[in-house]
């Protein structure tokens, strides 16, 4: 990770290189809106962490010239299939969805990172800071004052900008900073999660367990690796490594290898979601303004079409003269609005999923087969699953050419 080193007054300063605060400078940088990106993290994280890129996002990306190296990097779920312990229930066939990308997109969070960081460092309208944190801020009819401070050195200086975007995640301070209360709770079961080498021959389709014991799911990663989650028993206080492979052994027949572990890691889903998303000119964006269940993996595209609704707003302020109020107001609603619907969806997905016992199970297999697979709804998986169906952001950005130019 490192910083560009350009010295230049910023139209939007964004605290947090995730791939939010990546995105959302890309997508201001990319139409001439100066930007001062910092990173309180001198190194990228290694571990995969999301993994799923959905075709609304993918034309987004598409918006600035970024899809074709993304696509390139990852590789393309056109298939999932449903399993209970004893048999199929279905396929969700992801092919049939609208070109140019007729897939969910595997690609792991760091390589996605390291793609949108590449761009944002060639980019003459973008600074990028890597080990600085913001440590203060102050308001004013005008602008923003944000103190930022040097990790190496312990300096600490101020900058003056129009508006500051809040992109540091779900352990970011920036919300305490502003005052915004952020209700939630975690639920209550716990997955196991790990990457693996792929021994299984299943190359790029997504398998689904459902069993009476709990569930597992499996998805492609690219060269020839696969993301496993497993629910985790609750009867056992044992968290580690062996027992993801014991539990994918007991519920889904898959041997999976200690030496073919490439990390793994364990979670507890939560849902939290601020009461407010703007104060004055500092707007949250992604895991700063929300956190979901990872389960069905719409977590950071959600956060990404924050991204392009939030530079939209903040282009036409800085570009168009429009009034910032209004704007950001719009940001607020309508990204609380497709977070609710995506939270909701996520939430669906874990309940069903963690739905143990006999009796629960084969009610669960017969409701899928039957009702999901077995009916007309069936045309409607995948735009469900790829979120083609949750309500967007504003009028899409101008197309940027591989030259940087509008085209």
């Amino acid at each position: 990770m490192t910083g560009n080193g350009r010295k230049e007054d910023p139209g939007v300063v964004i605290a947090g290189a995730g791939p939010v605060g990546l995105f959302l400078a890309n997508l201001l940088g990319a139409h001439g809106v100066r930007c001062l990106l910092v990173e309180r993290r001198t190194q990228r994280p290694q571990h995969s962490r999301a993994i799923g890129i959905m075709p609304p996002t993918l034309m987004k990306f598409r918006a600035v010239d970024l899809s074709d190296a993304v696509v390139a990097a990852g590789c393309r779920v056109q298939q999932a299939v449903v399993h209970d312990s004893d048999r199929v229930l279905g396929r969700v066939d992801f092919s049939a969805l609208p070109r140019p990308y007729p897939f969910i997109l595997s690609i792991p969070q760091h390589n996605l990172m390291r793609i949108l960081e590449d761009r944002t460092v060639a980019q003459t309208t973008i600074e990028f800071r890597a080990g600085t944190e913001l440590t203060g801020m102050e308001q004013d009819a005008n602008g923003v004052t944000a103190e930022l401070r040097d990790a190496e050195t312990g300096t600490v200086h101020t900058v003056r900008t129009p508006f500051l975007a809040a992109c540091d995640g779900a352990a970011g301070r920036i919300r305490n900073m502003l005052n915004l209360d952020t209700p939630g709770t975690p639920y209550a079961p716990s997955f196991l999660m790990g990457d693996y080498e792929d021994r299984t021959g299943w190359n790029h389709t997504a398998h689904l367990f459902f069993t009476p014991g709990g569930s597992v799911e499996s998805f492609p990663l690219p060269r020839n690796k696969r993301r496993w989650v497993v629910l985790a028993d609750p009867a056992s206080s044992d968290r580690h490594s062996a027992e993801l492979r014991r539990r994918v052994r007991a519920l889904a027949g898959i041997e999976l290898s200690e030496e073919d572990e490439l990390w793994h890691s364990v979670f507890t889903p939560e849902r939290r979601l601020n009461r407010r998303y703007v104060r004055s000119r500092v707007a949250c964006c992604g895991d700063s303004a929300h956190v979901m269940s990872p389960i069905g993996g719409q977590g950071m595209n959600t956060g990404l079409a924050d991204a392009w609704h939030l530079a939209a707003s903040l282009r036409r302020a800085l570009r168009e003269g429009q009034p910032h109020g209004p704007l950001l107001a719009g940001y607020e609603s309508d990204r609380r609005r497709a977070f609710r619907r995506a939270a909701n969806r996520a939430a669906c997905g874990m309940w069903l999923g963690t739905r143990t016992g006999r009796l629960p199970s084969a009610l669960r297999s017969q409701a899928i087969r039957y009702l999901l697979f077995g009916t007309p709804l069936r045309h409607h998986l995948a735009p469900f699953f790829s979120m083609l169906t949750i309500p967007d952001g504003p009028d899409p950005a101008p197309v940027i050419d591989g030259k940087g130019r509008e085209a």
